[in-house]
């Protein structure tokens, strides 16, 4: 993560989690990441393919210039970027996907602010994925950010994980007892998808990643 919010808003979920895909939409409390409510939402999947914002919060509302409840989150989005957020919206529905993307928009004079997008699962009824709770946070925020518009958004990098594959990796039991992990590529399980532009990487754990690197 880029930001102390979203780093406070997944260590939340992830508690919540436990171990599941996902946790319930009931069981996430306001109370307890009070501090970053402005900077978070929460999206409702309709069928076939729109998500909505049911709650959006007051920083987001202001930077955006409008209430965004009801609105599609795909709305003022750059038309080529719409399909990769839908695949990724699908990714976090389907797969229990945690999305993280950084975006940039731009004001009317051209100034430049990029965001740090967060995106976790939620169930809400049954045990589908069914509601996304996120977070929307400027990096470095410009003075002037919120007192004018923001032309659409543009994906600059994407980076999607799968927390709960680990855990169903090392309790899933298999006809021949507990489940071994193949030797060959180990921690696939954990390797984070990045996408940069049009480039897409694997990046796992191991290695150097002893010394604080990634390889």
């Amino acid at each position: 993560m880029r930001t102390e919010t979203n780093d406070i808003l997944f260590a939340y979920w992830n508690a919540v989690r436990s171990g599941r895909m996902a946790p319930r939409r009931f069981e996430i409390e306001p109370s307890q990441i009070a501090s970053i409510l402005p900077d978070t939402f929460i999206l409702e999947f309709e069928a076939p393919s729109a998500y909505y914002y049911r709650l959006a919060g007051t920083r987001i509302c202001e930077t955006l210039d409008r209430e965004l409840r009801g609105e599609q989150f795909v709305e003022g989005w750059r038309e080529n970027d719409r399909f990769a957020l839908q695949r990724h919206l699908t990714s976090v529905r389907k797969l229990g996907a945690v999305s993280r993307m950084l975006i940039e928009a731009a004001s009317p004079k051209a100034e430049l602010v990029r965001f740090e997008l967060l995106i976790l699962p939620l169930m809400h009824s049954g045990e589908s994925i069914d509601r996304f709770l996120g977070a929307l946070v400027a990096i470095d925020p410009p003075n002037w950010l919120g007192t004018r518009p923001l032309a659409e958004f543009r994906i600059i990098e994407t980076e999607s994980t799968y927390p709960a594959d680990d855990v169903a990796e090392e309790t899933a039991p298999t006809a021949m007892g507990p489940r071994i992990e193949p030797p060959v590529l180990p921690n696939i399980r954990s390797a984070r998808i990045v996408r940069q532009q049009r480039r897409q990487f694997r990046v796992y754990q191991g290695g150097l990643s002893q010394t604080g690197k990634e390889t």
